[in-house]
């Protein structure tokens, strides 16, 4: 199987000793890089999309309870909001300085 190729697998979700680890239903261990909210789903039957990364390796698109409808991709991604965050203050604070020194 080539790298950063699309998968989807289904297993028991567990804590391993370097995150969360996926045991697939046909067999093989996946670690995998999820976000935080993942970690409720720690025991449960699981579904995953994501992007292999090295031999076992998945970088998650999204993972949510077997046996559900995927659920729709968040529209907003938090690391654009916290970018254009920083850009605005960068911005006010350029604005507040050339205005200060303003006779």
């Amino acid at each position: 199987m080539p790298l950063n190729a699309d998968l989807h697998l289904r297993g028991r979700l567990e804590e391993g000793p370097y995150g969360l680890v996926l045991r697939a239903d046909g067999g093989g261990v996946w670690e995998l890089e999820t976000r935080r909210r993942a970690r409720r789903l720690v025991g449960s039957e699981v579904e995953a999309i994501g992007h292999r990364a090295g031999f076992n390796g998945l970088v998650c698109d999204q993972v949510w309870t077997a046996g559900q409808p995927r659920p729709r991709a968040s529209r907003i991604n938090i690391e654009y909001v916290l970018a254009a965050g920083v850009v605005g203050y960068g911005l006010i604070a350029f604005l507040m300085g050339l205005v200060s020194y303003l006779p």
